[in-house]
C-alpha cells in the first residue's frame, strides 16, 4: 500500500463532519502515479469508511480525500504513512508532469 496522509489544519468549519476551523485533518492520497494509484486510493477510502463521493479533484493529479478521526487510525492500521509537505509537493509535481487523467 502506498497511501500517504498529509497533516493539515481545517481552514473552515465543516459541521456535518464535526470539524471546526483549526482542527487537525489529513489529505489522503496514493503515491502511485496513474490509474493504479487512483484505484488504490478509492479502495483504501472505501475500506476506511469514506464515501467515494467525497473525493476531491477526481481524475486529476490532485485527487485526494480529506479526513480526520477514526478514519486516520484505519489508514494507519492498513499501512498508510504520514508525509511531509515537501514529499507531497514533489509527488504532485511528478503526477502533474506524468499528465493524463485518471479513471
Amino acid at each position: 500500500m502506498a497511501i500517504l496522509l498529509h497533516p493539515m489544519r481545517a481552514t473552515r468549519d465543516i459541521l456535518p463532519a464535526g470539524i471546526r476551523r483549526g482542527d487537525r485533518m489529513y489529505h489522503v492520497l496514493s503515491d502511485i502515479i496513474g490509474p493504479e494509484g487512483a484505484r488504490e486510493l478509492r479502495e483504501a477510502a472505501r475500506r476506511c469508511g469514506l464515501r467515494l463521493a467525497w473525493i476531491q479533484y477526481p481524475g486529476t493529479y490532485r485527487e485526494h480525500f480529506d479526513t480526520h478521526g477514526r478514519a486516520v487510525e484505519c489508514f494507519l492500521a492498513y499501512g498508510a504513512r504520514l508525509a511531509t509537505g515537501h514529499e507531497i509537493g514533489a509527488l504532485l509535481r511528478a503526477k502533474r508532469e506524468a499528465g493524463g487523467p485518471h479513471p
